[in-house]
Formats: structure tokens, sequence, C-alpha cells
């Protein structure tokens, strides 16, 4: 599994981390591993079935002699053994029983072997045979002593990187691996795990198990993403079945601009030459062509990748380099305007298969001075919790400042600020800490969203939604923080011009691309849960969660029932309360409904098209997961609101489900010291 290296002290901490294990930076917001179909088996593998298979000395499918259990997963384990009719050690990679009846599982194992022992190289692990010893299948394949590219990349101290002429043979052997390889198959899964080095120095290329033969066409549908997703080619993973060898020079471009700079690709990643002194301008041509996301503007096969690698290993070799001007011409060259965009960016899509969430996330530590909103300095040392004290800091400065721009949502969100901050003082007298800091983030979060919406440019039209409380279906309450939210859906108009800024995302959608710009005031619908995150992302914001929704889409007064009236209870000759398929079945203008005005202002969140939020059904939203899409539509009839939901896969879209956007708006006392600074 990959990892994330702090960008402060370079610490590795595993995926998933929030925070630095060493340092306490706040870590990218980053997924590295899709769950595939295997990943979804082992996770639904039973528990306590994985314990060893086979015991030291017993003798399996009458030929191998097992010596001790070198790695173990939810799929099998891997043993040393002694192939007892070669008279030397082996490795037998096993699938476990409870998998034997999963016909994905058996084909994907029984794959790897047809594969790999058809090929025969020196930078290919050897796969001899496969058997079976009684309910237990396994492989047996040349046993490796040496480390994982992974496990070398994780071993090296802060700060070191592989010496560029060690690389350099790395990328060689293993373009020389692919070579021969994409005569039979294309991996589909080349990253820094899946690439051996052996005591000898050797490269070897391993675990064919996703890969697919060339004449072999039942394996994947079109609608399974296989592979990793950081290192996917956009066209693998719209298609894993139909790519080609250029899906694997992708990967390779994904895994040298990591292992130059030792970290993960954040925001828009810088040259590799611009991180690491030692690295050749040279390489940063090498690998935004790898990561074009045109597949014809790439390395078509790796021979051409190996060549290109084939000077830059002859200057290093021989101490020379490039002459300074023409290194500032390569890099002016590759790292300019729509390539970049193109290029790298693209790398950041598949990074997190949610490129919008990782763009937004970047632009708010951007903001925020990249300071960790719940963890700062304090009277309690460096890297702890806020204390009510750090607050009473800069309470009245930030009062002094989010007073002038008291009008947002006709004066509430001052109003509550101040109503906010005098129950955190009662609570500090009481003596109860907790409660104290807990309303006086409520009371910064209302403040500071004063401030935040004044830098608004005059085309966002966002309303402030105050904290308080949320009942979703089937689920206790919780209590929402301020947050600010489109007031109508985002329209034709505005994507349209998000397409033409963007131009890795789009096009517009079939549906709407022959319309005029007559229609630009209707809400886009028919886009994916990516390309809304993507928009969202471009201005700094998120979808909102399934409880920000409902929070924003709340009918009446506060504290009363808030669930949307019955259109049905409508008047005929009136117009209808919302467009649900009750007097037409085409999208109306965004906010042309106006009894279909929450508490918030905000239109149309009962009816005209529904809309995504970032909530899933289990994990983080990438690609597989399913999202929750809330409110009624055009297309289906009414639903009460607490009814109004659906399920809708992340990279689906549907003609009914357009979006809206929310800007988080933090609560820490060293948010408001950073926006107080500007």
């Amino acid at each position: 599994m990959a990892r994330v290296k702090c960008p402060h002290c370079f610490h590795v901490n595993p995926d998933q981390q929030a925070h630095c294990q060493k340092c306490n930076t706040l870590l990218p917001r980053i997924r590295i591993e899709a769950q595939s179909v295997i990943n979804e088996a082992q996770a639904q593998a039973p528990r306590g079935n994985n314990s060893p298979q086979f015991r030291r000395g017993q003798v399996v499918g009458g030929r191998y002699t097992v010596l001790n259990l070198i790695g173990q997963g939810g799929m099998g384990s891997i043993y040393k053994v002694h192939d007892n009719t070669l008279g030397e050690d082996v490795a037998l990679k096993t699938l476990l029983p409870q998998f034997l009846d999963d016909k994905v599982v058996l084909e994907r194992f029984y794959n790897e072997a047809k594969i790999a022992r058809r090929l025969a190289h020196e930078n290919i692990v050897r796969v001899h045979d496969i058997g079976e010893d009684g309910k237990i299948l396994y492989i047996s394949m040349e046993y490796l002593q040496g480390m994982s590219l992974r496990e070398v990349i994780d071993n090296l101290k802060p700060g070191e990187r592989l010496p560029i002429a060690q690389t350099l043979r790395i990328f060689d052997e293993l373009c020389s691996a692919l070579e021969y390889a994409h005569q039979f198959t294309i991996h589909r899964d080349i990253k820094p795990e899946n690439v051996m080095l052996g005591q000898d120095g050797r490269v070897r290329l391993m675990d064919f198990g996703i890969s697919k033969l060339m004449a072999n066409t039942r394996l994947t549908g079109a609608s399974v993403v296989m592979g990793t997703p950081f290192y996917m080619s956009p066209e693998q993973i719209r298609n894993s079945r139909d790519v080609d060898a250029r899906s694997d020079i992708y990967s390779v471009g994904v895994m040298l601009y990591e292992i130059l700079t030792g970290s993960v690709p954040t925001g828009i990643p810088k040259p590799a030459s611009q991180i690491m002194k030692d690295v050749p301008p040279a390489l940063d041509k090498i690998v935004v062509k790898c990561v074009d996301p045109n597949p014809k503007e790439r390395y078509q096969n790796a021979t051409e990748l190996r060549n290109a690698f084939l000077p830059i290993r002859q200057m290093v070799k021989s101490g020379t380099s490039l002459p300074k001007q023409e290194a500032l011409s390569v890099v002016s060259r590759v790292y300019s305007g729509p390539k970049l965009a193109g290029g790298l960016l693209v790398l950041l899509v598949i990074t997190a298969a949610v490129w919008g969430l990782l763009k937004a996330d970047n632009h708010r530590k951007a903001v925020l001075a990249a300071a960790p909103t719940e963890v700062e300095p304090s009277g309690s040392g460096v890297g702890q919790a806020p204390v009510f004290a750090d607050y009473e800091a800069v309470y009245d400065e930030l009062l002094q400042r989010a007073t002038p721009h008291g009008a947002l949502s006709g004066g509430r969100a001052l109003d509550e600020g101040k109503a906010f901050w005098d129950d955190a003082r009662a609570a500090a007298a009481a003596g109860d800490e907790a409660r104290a800091i807990e309303d006086a983030g409520y009371a910064f979060q209302c403040l500071l969203g004063t401030i935040i919406a004044a830098d608004f440019p005059s085309s966002w039209d966002m309303v402030f939604v105050s904290p308080g409380e949320v009942t979703l279906p089937g689920r206790p309450s919780e209590f929402v923080g301020a947050f600010l939210i489109d007031r109508q859906e985002v329209t034709l108009g505005q994507y349209r011009r998000f397409v033409q800024l963007e131009k890795t995302f789009g096009p517009v959608p079939a549906a709407f691309d022959s319309w005029g710009s007559d229609y630009n005031d209707y809400p886009i619908s028919d886009v994916s849960c990516l390309d809304a995150m993507a928009f969202a992302a471009e201005r700094g914001c998120d979808l909102p969660t399934e409880a920000q929704w409902t929070r924003a889409a709340a009918y009446g007064e506060e504290g009363g029932a808030g669930v949307w009236p019955d259109p049905l209870d409508i008047e005929e000759d009136e117009l209808p309360l919302y467009n649900v398929n009750y007097a037409s079945e085409v999208p109306r203008p965004a906010g042309q409904f106006p009894s279909d005005l929450s508490r918030f202002s905000c239109w149309n969140m009962a009816g005209n098209v529904a809309e995504w939020t970032r909530t899933t059904a289990a994990g983080p939203p990438t690609y597989g997961a399913v999202m929750t899409v809330c409110g009624n539509s055009f297309f289906k009839p009414y639903r009460p609101a607490d009814m109004a939901r659906e399920q809708l896969s992340f990279e689906k879209s549907a003609i009914y489900v357009g979006f809206r956007c929310v800007r988080e708006i933090p609560s820490s006392p060293t948010a408001a010291r950073a926006y107080l600074a500007r």
C-alpha cells in the first residue's frame, strides 16, 4: 500500500492518516488505494480464516516442502518452500478456501498464472506452475530475496532520495520488462509495491493478477474499475478493459514523479527538478509526456520511453548536465499553461479519484496559511488543542472585522455569532471548558462567515446557514456547524464557463450541449459526482454533506417541523409549489418557484432537480462508491422531505440530478488570525 510523506518533516505516514505522526502537520486528504473487486472480497472474508494454511515441514502437492511463511493477507498467503523436484527454493502463493466459489477471484488467480507462465524475462518474476493441495490452490514462482520499491522508498531517511543514477537504472530495467510483457499483456497495476529489487540489484516486475491477455476480452467488464487509482490512466479509470500499453506508460510516469520527489503530489505539483536539485530538468519533460491525459500524446510504447531515458543516463554517467539556459527552457516548455493543466493536474484527478476534494483542501489550506483548524499552539503547548483562552484572545478583533459585513443573511450571522459567544463565556464561567470551546467555535464560524462571504466574486450568490440540529432519516439528530451554500442550483452557464477553464473536465453533457445561451440560467444536470466535485473545487468549495444539505433545505421557522408542504395541497389554478413532476416533466430555470424557498433563502431544494452530496454509503467518495442524492425533481413524483433520498454511483450521472456548492467555514483561533492578518 502506498504511503503519504509529510510535506514538513518527510516522515512516512500510513495511508488515510489525518496528521503526521511525527510533527502533527495536516496531511493531504487523499486515498491512494481503490476498493476493487478483489479488495471487496478481502473485506468480506470471514475473520479468522487466514490462519496459516501449511505448517513448517509439510510437503505440498507431493513436491514442495514448506520452510516458512513469508507473507499473509486477506486473500491468502505466500510461503517459502523447497522444490524437491528442481532442488531449489521457490515461493508458493496460495488462495484461501473461502474464495474457491468466487468465480471472479478464481479467474483472477488463474489469470495470473496463465499470463506469468508465458513471460520469461530477466526483469519479470518467473512463475513455474499452478497446482492444488486439497482445497488450496497455489502458484509456484521464483523466490526473491530483496525488497519492494515501496519498502525501499519508505525506508529512506527524511529528505533522502534514491540516487538519480540508481533511479534511472531501475526505470530502464522496468521499461525492458514492459517492452517484453507488452507483446502478450498489459500489466494495469504498475506501482512501487509491484516492483521488486533483488539482492542482486536487479529489478523484477511482479503481480500480473489483474492483467489482461491481448486476446482475452472476458475477464473484466467496462463497469469494473481495476487497479490502483493513483497510478491509473484516465482511460483506465473510465474502462478497465479497453486499455493498451500507453496506460502502463502513464503509471510509470506517476511512479517516476513520486520516486524523484519522495512525496505524493498535491495541489499543482512543482517540477521534480525544482524540488530536488540533483534531478535533471530533462526528466520533467519525460514525466509530463508520460502522464498526458491524451494517450496519443504519451510515449506510444516502452521502447520510446526507454530511449528517452538513455541520453539522461549517459549525461549522469559522464557527470555532465544540460546547459543552464537549456534546462530553464525545458522547464518552461513542460510546465506552462495548458500542458500543465492537461498533464500533472490530471495526475491529481487519479490521486484521489476525487480531484475536487483534494483541490478544495489545498485552497482552504492556502487561505488559512496551512494551519490545521482543530490543532494549534495554545497555553497547553505547541500541537495541543486550543483552550477557551485562545478564542478570547482574538474574539474582540474578529468581531470588529466582521461587523461591517454584518448584513449577510439579514444580520443573522453576526447576531448568532454574538449569541454563541455569550453562551461560550457563560460555560467558561461555570467551569465547563469543553462546552465553552464548542460554542466559541460556532461563534467564530458565524463571524468568519461574514468575512469570507465579503471576499466572494459578484457572480457568486451564497447564503449563510447557521449552526443547528439536523435529523436524518433513520438516524439520531446531529448538530451541524455553520457553512455557506449556493442560493440556487449550479446553472448551465456556470458549468460552461468551468469546462472552458478546466479542459480536462467536460465536455458539457450531451443533453445540454445543443442548448443556446437562452438556457444558461437552467440548472445543469446529467453530470457525475466527480465532475460536480471538480466544479466545486475550482471555486474553492465542496459539495454539501447530506446533513448540510438537509439543514439548508429546512422549511419554515427555526425550531419548527422544517418539512416541505405537500404540493398537492395547492389549489389547481395556482402555480405549483415545486417542480416535481406536477405541472411539467422538464426542469425550469433556477430560482423560478418563489414558494420553494428554505428558511435560509435557498431556492428549489424541494424540487426542480435532485442534488449530489458528498456523503457515501460507506468509505470515501471515489470510483465505485455509492453516493447520497437529496431532493425531489421534475422527473419523479413528490416525496416528503425525509424520503427525498436515493443512491447513485459516484461515476454515474442522471438527467434529473444536479448540484450546488458549499463553502466550509473554519472555527479555530488560528484560522481567525490568518484572516485578520490579510
